[in-house]
């Protein structure tokens, strides 16, 4: 598919959200659910108030073909949101700033986030439970033992293990942004970009704090520096990573 095909695509798949959201589509079956929300009816599925207002705007949008890369993408980074709460948890009980306790709360949104994708488009979740520091991908497994090992020798480190973290997860949403057309999987990929710049800014902050930089790890060193010298983002994005306007949630 061209760039211009898939661009196309993108700008059918926005009407069809933007008239969604003024509430000229029905909402489809599966998001119907019981009373709990969303899920396949039977009280299963994703409980209403995950993640605010994301949610509801997930439950808004077309049920769309979920491609091979899309697929994917959406495995991995449920368990890369999980490694970054993980992490975020595992170095709290170590160094207990509340920075990491708060971040790892929002990780936890993005991983729900994920989830009621995985659900909407019936994928099995990546990992049997929750269990923190369990992983079902090797080196997923081996990148939280590598990091936390990291963030225990101290809190500066701690702090820059946190900046590396966000730094990879903003590196991998641009790739799976340009290999995604579905308008909710964009929608979400925008928000987890979001929630992520602002995190690698308030870890970006406290390594300032303490007279320190932080150097990029997968980004380039120019585009950390974009993000830490702008101010933090609020509100909730669509899939093309622009504001919905009147929405201040998620």
């Amino acid at each position: 598919m061209t760039s211009m095909q898939r661009k196309e695509i993108r700008m059918i798949k926005k009407t069809f959200s933007i008239l969604t959201l003024l509430g000229f589509l029905i909402i489809p079956v599966w998001a119907q659910g019981n009373g709990n929300g969303g899920g396949n009816g039977n009280g299963n599925g994703p409980k209403s108030g995950f993640g605010g207002g994301i949610a509801e705007l997930i439950a808004s949008l077309p049920y769309e073909d979920v491609s091979t890369q899309e697929r994917t993408s959406l495995l991995h980074m449920y368990e890369e949101e999980k490694l970054a709460r993980d992490v975020y948890l595992t170095l709290q009980e170590k160094w207990k700033p509340r920075i990491f306790q708060n971040i790892a709360q929002s990780e936890q949104r993005h991983m729900e986030a994920v989830k009621r994708l995985l659900e909407k488009y019936f994928i099995p979740l990546p990992v049997e439970h929750d269990t923190v520091g369990y992983f079902s991908k090797p080196e997923i497994q081996n990148l939280y033992y590598d990091l936390t090992s990291e963030g225990g020798l101290s809190l500066e480190k701690a702090l820059r293990v946190g900046a590396t973290i966000e730094d990879l997860d903003i590196y991998d949403l641009i790739e799976y942004l340009n290999e995604a057309d579905n308008t909710d999987i964009r929608t979400v990929y925008q928000n987890l970009m979001k929630g992520s710049r602002n995190h690698l800014r308030a870890f970006g902050h406290q390594l300032e704090n303490l007279g320190l930089d932080y150097e990029a790890q997968y980004l380039s060193q120019t585009e950390v520096e974009d993000i830490l010298n702008s101010p933090m983002e609020r509100g909730m994005l669509d899939e093309n990573g622009d504001p919905i306007f009147g929405n201040t949630g998620w």
